[in-house]
């Protein structure tokens, strides 16, 4: 039993003192699915217990009653260009699915290499989705490099007219077209459409922070991101948090709270975390600094995550848990009653020891709310509470129990 040992030792102690311990459940890994190609995300409908994996090369295919269908979801294969960090690259279900159908892809199209947004509609009762419902909602033209291309999209909860995407600065060294600064690129930024009409295209939504201002795309929610790279909405309050993969100094977590207006400028190529980029860097006014940052002897390319809130691991609501690609590490942490991180922890050596997973991809969040790790290796690990949490629960409980009895008069 991993830590087993020290946490009755804790149980015990503060049964000698008459003191009740709360005991979180430690985690375990549990493989889920073997044999993939090069897995980057995995997500579901709001309520429906089947994961929905997407990879690099243009599938999504259904994880459910613990096997990976045979027939895709989802193919665009034909249409998706694969080279360096392009592929397909995200997936969104909308809120209305389960009514509508509709879900959004983004991925780098083979013949143009630009950046495409498109929705798909799922007809009733099917089992896969007709590709040629498709309806292109925007084309974002690509720098020439096959790197920091993001790929993110969703829905906030409670929002189903605005679809968020992450776009990566372009690529090479330093985004040497400074895109991720540049208020007129669409590069290097989190963007905010309106998808509720019929048909393609969008429209800009009437809160987007920047509408009006000469010489900025009205599209832009957020702006100086390198590669923000898995993205998510916390399902309970609303908060956007939003991982950025570093250059060669830090690797950064920013928050927005839920009702912020948003137009926050997270500062690359500027800044990196929040230290000057080394080589290239400067300041400006208004930049916001990210709430957690670790340096490369940590690790070396963030994979952003999600707030747990599914219902299986008790006294782990509310903590974020996010990994690290080149590492091969899984990290959680809570926020204090000020919004700081607070209690990180190394989760990898409980989660992924004896998986065989490699190269975290991505985090996943099905529609229940339950937290899984992918690997780009094509493994897929759901996370659990360790087996043995439950004996230790009950062994300091009975410590505190026979503690108790013995304070009792007449005991």
């Amino acid at each position: 039993m991993r830590g087993s040992v020290d946490l009755f030792r804790q149980a015990a102690a503060c049964a000698a003192l008459g003191l009740v311990a709360p005991l979180a459940q430690a985690l375990d890994g549990v493989v889920v699915a073997t044999g993939l190609n090069q897995p980057l995300y995995l997500t579901a409908p709001g309520g429906d217990g089947r994961q929905f994996i997407v990879e690099k090369g243009g599938l999504v295919k259904i994880l459910s009653g613990g096997a990976v269908q045979s027939s895709p979801f989802l193919d665009l294969s034909s249409k998706v260009a694969t080279g360096g960090e392009q592929g397909l690259l995200g997936l969104a279900f909308d809120p209305g699915f389960s009514t509508n159908g509709r879900l959004y892809v983004n991925y780098i199209d083979a013949a143009t290499n630009n950046t495409v947004v498109e929705r798909y509609t799922l007809a009733n009762g099917a089992q896969s989705v007709d590709t040629s419902t498709a309806q292109r909602i925007i084309a974002i033209t690509q720098e020439p490099y096959e790197n920091h291309k993001a790929g993110w999209i969703a829905f906030r909860p409670g929002d189903s007219s605005n679809l968020y995407i992450a776009t990566g600065d372009g690529g090479n060294g330093n985004d040497p077209q400074n895109n991720a600064q540049n208020p007129s690129s669409l590069l290097g930024k989190i963007l905010r459409l309106d998808v509720s009409g019929n048909g393609t295209g969008y429209a800009i939504p009437t809160t987007n922070p920047f509408i009006g201002q000469g010489g900025v795309r009205p599209e832009l929610w957020a702006l100086g991101l390198r590669n923000p790279w898995r993205n998510s909405f916390d399902r309970a309050s609303g908060d956007f948090w939003i991982a950025d993969v570093g250059q060669g100094a830090r690797e950064e977590i920013n928050l927005e709270r839920a009702g912020d207006p948003g137009g926050h400028n997270y500062g690359w190529r500027l800044r990196e975390g929040s230290i000057p980029t080394p080589g290239v860097g400067g300041s400006a006014p208004g930049l916001t600094d990210p709430i957690y940052e670790y340096t490369r002897d940590v690790g070396q390319s963030i994979t952003g995550g999600y707030v747990y809130r599914g219902p299986s691991i008790e006294g782990a609501d509310g903590r974020y848990f996010f990994g690290d690609f080149v590492a091969n590490k899984l990290f959680s942490f809570a926020l204090d009653a000020e919004g700081k991180p607070v209690d990180l922890r190394d989760d990898t050596a409980a989660v992924l020891d004896a998986t065989g997973l490699q190269g975290i991809s991505s985090l996943g969040e099905d529609g229940l709310g339950r937290l899984y790790v992918v690997g780009i290796n094509g493994v897929v690990v759901s996370l659990v509470p360790e087996p043995s949490t439950w004996a230790l629960v009950l062994a300091g409980g009975l410590a505190l129990a026979w503690a108790a009895r013995k304070q009792r008069p007449g005991a």
